[in-house]
């Protein structure tokens, strides 16, 4: 390091080096024993923290040249300041290292949970289809589809194409996801048109979080009855 000090008064080194030799003469040639002319604790402070703006400052820093007992208590508060100017930089740098962990490690860096949730929510929805062309139409609260392979889906935000038997006509339906025991999980209204092949009603559910299982799709319209179709999330 430099030996950078403060204008008009020693570096720090050659101050060191002057107060060693100072405090040896000083003990001998100036006791002062009945402390004359002492300045205040305050001024001596003023000299050890620099203050050249103090009053009397040069007057202090003479008598302090030529009276032991103000000389030592001078060397007392110069080690205590430096102490305590020591201790605060160590704490200082010990505080930057702990914010140092804590911004690579921390809970800073953890994803909030909200931020999956936000970014969820924005993903693009899969396209899916479901096929029940060759299920019966029977229209009734007990209407049951003939025994044909049940269709799965996968449990995400979809983009449903549901393509229905037959029969059934351009309208607007509400599509409910049931459970074993009749609970609806999950709800979407969509419109049913002819593509040309099929009568294709198209609703956009969210089933992320919809166990996995068997499940009841309820489809109804306002001129309708109650259609049952059996799907498998997974």
């Amino acid at each position: 390091m430099g030996d950078k000090h403060t204008p008009g008064l020693p570096s720090r080194r050659t101050e060191k080096r002057l107060v060693k030799m100072a405090s040896e003469a000083l003990r001998g040639d100036c006791p002062n024993p009945e402390r004359i002319g002492c300045p205040s604790p305050t001024a001596i402070e003023a000299v050890v923290r620099r203050r050249l703006a103090s009053p009397d400052f040069d007057n202090v820093v003479d008598h302090i040249a030529t009276c032991a007992p103000c000389f030592e208590e001078y060397n007392r508060l110069r080690q205590r300041y430096r102490l305590r100017n020591a201790s605060a930089v160590v704490l200082g740098c010990a505080a930057l290292l702990v914010l140092a962990f804590l911004w690579k490690y921390g809970p800073a860096k953890q994803p909030h949970p909200q931020e999956f949730v936000a970014k969820d929510a924005f993903a693009p929805a899969l396209a899916a289809t479901l096929d029940y062309r060759n299920w019966t139409v029977e229209r009734s609260e007990q209407s049951r589809s003939r025994p044909v392979e049940t269709p799965h889906l996968t449990r995400a935000r979809l983009n449903l194409t549901i393509k229905l038997p037959i029969g059934t006509e351009d309208a607007v339906y509400t599509v409910q996801f049931r459970s074993s025991n009749n609970e609806t999980v999950v709800e979407a209204v969509g419109s049913a048109t002819w593509d040309g092949t099929a009568e294709a009603l198209k609703i956009s559910p969210d089933l992320r979080n919809v166990p996995a299982g068997t499940y009841t799709l309820a489809i109804r319209s306002a001129n309708s009855s109650l259609r049952l179709y059996s799907v498998v999330l997974e």
